[in-house]
């Protein structure tokens, strides 16, 4: 009797811990995160190259006390290939990794890494604006770093301008940089020989009278 009564009594025990966990698993479930839109990219273009001929760079370094860098160069369709980020020295060889892209307002987004192979690396970020082709600016954001040489890590922040002059004068060469009044051939400097057609290209024809 006692046993039948005691099953009698299991049977409405198991169906309340089976009606709670059911009312568990019926609870609503939380409402999913909503999705967040992902940013559109900038679509990812090549600069032009700068018209050969003669070019006025100024280059400003914020915060520093030196004046500006004023120089001239003669620039032609190599010149230009080998320019570094600033336009003032062939350093471009040492910085492979560039990613230009275009905002809807024609501001061209750059970010280049220039590793000079001694272990120094230079990030640079920035925008140009106006034409590249003639006549441009540039605002830069420079991030060197260096392991072996912590004396060299620094960040600097550059504007540059740059913009087409003319044709070169006569006698000058392509790489020719006139800066303080001191003219200096890039390539000689780099020891750099340039092809005997660029060298001879200015040079007054010879021959007998």
């Amino acid at each position: 009797m006692f046993e039948a009564a005691r099953r009698s009594l299991a049977g409405p025990a198991l169906l309340v811990v089976c009606v709670a966990v059911t009312g568990c698993h019926d609870r609503p479930k939380p409402a999913p995160a909503p999705a967040v839109a992902a940013r559109p990219e900038r679509p990812k273009v090549t600069l032009p190259p700068r018209q050969p001929g003669l070019w006025q760079i100024t280059v400003t370094e914020d915060g520093s006390v030196d004046p500006p860098q004023d120089l001239q160069i003669c620039i032609d369709a190599m010149t230009d290939a080998h320019l570094g980020i600033l336009g003032t020295d062939l350093s471009g060889d040492q910085c492979p990794r560039r990613t230009v892209s275009q905002a809807g307002d024609g501001t061209l987004g750059l970010l280049a890494s220039c590793d000079t192979g001694t272990g120094i690396v230079t990030e640079y970020s920035g925008a140009i604006t106006g034409d590249y082709s003639h006549d441009y600016s540039e605002k830069l954001r420079a991030q060197t770093t260096s392991q072996s040489l912590p004396q060299m890590n620094r960040v600097a922040n550059y504007m540059v301008t740059a913009k087409r002059l003319g044709e070169c004068a006569s006698g000058q060469q392509p790489g020719d940089v006139i800066n303080d009044g001191v003219k200096v051939n890039l390539f000689g400097a780099a020891g750099v020989k340039l092809p005997s057609s660029a060298a001879a290209k200015d040079e007054p024809a010879g021959g007998d009278e």
